[in-house]
């Protein structure tokens, strides 16, 4: 059975996250999936990474379900708003924590126990209404900042990715599109 877990990054709780989340999750546990959801706000963590990477610092009993969620996952979707060109610090901190070398293994041992291969993600963004004009002006891309230094560093394979302007009304034409996306995705479990 694919075990899917579902993080959800949104600091302000909106409803159009909660609407994404939920068609995903329809998806997945339609088709067969065990599907577990971790609130990243609701965690309670120092988000800053201490020591200046002269130590490493214990990680919070919040910080440490996470990482045992994350190990006995197959898939990771993480639903995170984007806030004028930026992730909430709170979120970042949360992959800062967990991902970077030396928080979560040694890179002095020769086997790396974090290796994450075999594991796929997806990252949905939500943007706000400044970036959403923005990113169809220039189309520059809002998740680069954890696909490649964070999924792709600890070898999560693939990791596809989903822009999405605000959602002002949740039944309007372009929500209703992207809530049968989200379910669709999370059917065919990617």
């Amino acid at each position: 059975m694919k075990q899917v877990l579902i993080l959800n990054g949104d600091i302000e709780k909106t409803a159009s996250t909660d609407f994404l989340i939920n068609a995903y999750r329809k998806g997945a546990e339609s088709a067969g999936a065990a599907v577990r959801e971790l609130s990243i706000p609701d965690l309670i963590f120092n988000p800053n990474k201490l020591f200046n990477n002269r130590q490493i610092a214990e990680l919070e009993p919040d910080l440490q379900k996470a990482l045992t969620a994350i190990r006995q996952c197959n898939h990771m979707v993480l639903f995170c708003p984007v806030y004028v060109d930026h992730i909430p610090a709170k979120i970042k901190g949360f992959f800062d924590r967990l991902f970077l070398p030396d928080q979560i293994f040694s890179t002095k041992l020769p086997n790396i126990d974090n290796n994450f291969s075999g594991r796929s993600a997806r990252i949905v963004s939500i943007l706000d209404e400044a970036t959403f004009k923005e990113w169809k002006a220039n189309k520059k891309t809002t998740y680069l900042s954890i696909k490649k230094p964070v999924f792709e560093k600890c070898r999560v394979n693939p990791v596809l990715t989903n822009t999405i302007g605000e959602l002002h009304s949740l039944e309007n034409h372009y929500s209703q599109k992207w809530l049968a996306k989200m379910e669709k995705f999370g059917s065919q479990l990617i």
